[in-house]
């Protein structure tokens, strides 16, 4: 309170002045909208950028994930790229979402890159100001540009005669397993009417789609244009970004049964052209052979030519197949003739995946049945979701806690001859819909993180049914599926 006589407010208002000029400018006056310094600090923004894939074929998909700190939404964000000369210039924006989130996506053509040249862009992100929060600026990041002349993996792909897309495929899920990012997949049911249902349900795209052969063959036999469509939807998908995963149900050649038909399952027989089921088995093996190579040269070239993982013949190591539980020695053989005669029906579009089941109860060790050549290992695994009529309550709240079994995975992973790891099928069993696929990045990122172990995809199945283990296993109908893919911002979880 100043004194009351004007003497003496005169003299108060001098001190005043004088200590005014003394202090700091921050200090020199008390400004009513100005902030206590814990406000100050709330101001300042940071902003980290991650480039996802760091490296990509030309024409390939690539964003910018910027994570803004403080986590807000509504914060305009530019991603800016290097010239030569050293100057900045906008190729992007967006707006931060409510967890202070905003994926960038980059435009990767490169005219003209051919040879052994490999472009490489810088990248940073820009946040720009608000009223009452600073300007940010990323560090810069790299992203490598490749042309399909010019791709390379880490480990060159088991086929010596592998082509281009095959040899680039590789060096495509080596950078993700780089990045440590794992990509998120669907499977999907080829010859069904709805069949692409799982993936159009969906707000958000998935970097890997799974089919099968035996279904994609069965298509065909629809009414026309039926098949067609199907192959030409898979591969504009390809085109779009997608990684295409073919798993191959067989037929059972002893019988002509299902592939759940064990009546039949001498293995060995398949190994002697003499044999009928030989017969039956290998001319199924050439006919999805001729799809393959539909893939290979993009439908005539109607589409881009397309590599596709396949993985034939899995879960080996349970009975569930006719080809389940079978001698070692046959097996391992069984996969080699299968490489051999994919090379001479000139197909090299190939990257081969053994995918084994979870090592439970009634199932046998993955490694003893892991082929001398392969690309990716990758398990299958399946939460069961339905407890025993006669369960204790304990037991029921047990079965139908989410979790993700990795029995047997560091295993295979462990093998020298196994360069890869994926999660080839994961999810419920008997679901009701309630289970929730974060467990999925949960378990990834607490028990598979090392770079040795990490899944490259994790791919969900279709709701299916008929059988005691279906059920809702699809991303759109778990619950918590969609908020599950959006938390992996351009379908890879980190």
């Amino acid at each position: 309170m100043l004194p009351s006589s004007p003497r003496a407010r005169t003299c108060a208002a001098t001190v005043v002045a004088l200590l005014a000029a003394l202090l700091p400018a921050s200090y020199a006056a008390a400004d009513p909208g100005s902030s206590s310094t814990s406000e100050r600090r709330a101001r300042t923004s940071t902003a980290e950028a991650r480039v996802l894939p760091a490296q990509v074929k030309a024409g390939e998909p690539a964003s910018v994930l910027v994570e803004l700190e403080p986590a807000v939404a509504g914060r305009e964000v530019r991603l800016e790229q290097q010239q030569d000369d050293g100057g900045w210039v906008e190729v992007g924006s967006g707006l931060s979402d409510g967890k202070g989130r905003v994926l960038l996506d980059v435009d990767t053509t490169e005219p003209g890159l051919s040879g052994q040249a490999v472009a490489t862009r810088r990248l940073r992100a820009v946040v720009l100001p608000t009223e009452d929060t600073a300007a940010a600026t990323s560090a810069s990041r790299a992203l490598e540009i490749h042309p399909e002349t010019n791709c390379r993996p880490r480990v060159a792909p088991v086929d010596p005669e592998a082509n281009g897309e095959a040899i680039c495929l590789a060096a495509r899920l080596d950078s993700w397993r780089h990045a440590r990012i794992t990509g998120v997949g669907q499977q999907v049911n080829a010859s069904s009417q709805d069949w692409a249902a799982p993936l159009d349900a969906l707000d958000s795209t998935v970097t890997v789609v799974g089919f099968d052969l035996e279904e994609l063959d069965r298509s065909f036999g629809y009414e026309h244009p039926f098949g067609q469509q199907v192959l030409d939807d898979l591969l504009a998908r390809a085109r779009d970004g997608a990684v295409l995963v073919a798993s191959w149900h067989a037929t059972n050649p002893g019988t002509g049964g299902p592939f759940t038909d064990r009546s039949w399952r001498d293995v060995k027989a398949l190994l002697d052209d003499s044999t009928p089921e030989a017969e039956a088995f290998w001319g199924d093996f050439e006919a999805k052979m001729a799809l393959l190579a539909r893939f290979q040269d993009g439908d005539g070239g109607r589409f881009p030519r397309t590599a596709v993982v396949l993985r034939p013949l899995h879960e080996a190591n349970g009975g569930f197949f006719w080809w389940g539980k079978p001698k070692r020695a046959a097996y391992r053989a069984l996969w080699a003739r299968m490489q051999a005669r994919a090379g001479l029906a000139g197909v090299h579009n190939v990257l081969w995946a053994y995918s084994f089941n979870l090592h439970t109860v009634g199932v046998r060790n993955p490694t003893r049945l892991v082929p001398a050549r392969i690309d990716l290992a990758g398990l299958d695994s399946y939460d069961p979701e339905t407890p025993p009529r006669r369960a204790s309550k304990k037991l029921a709240r047990r079965i139908r806690a989410d979790r993700l079994g990795l029995a047997g995975d560091e295993d295979v992973a462990r093998l020298d001859r196994v360069p890869r790891m994926a999660l080839t099928e994961v999810g419920p069993h008997g679901s009701d819909g309630s289970w929730n696929p974060r467990v999925i990045t949960r378990t990834v990122n607490r028990s598979l993180s090392s770079r040795r172990l990490r899944p490259v995809w994790a791919m969900l199945w279709f709701d299916d049914e008929g059988y005691a283990e279906a059920g809702t296993k699809q991303i759109s109908s778990l619950r918590g599926g969609h908020r599950w893919l959006a938390s992996c911002p351009a379908g890879f979880c980190l």
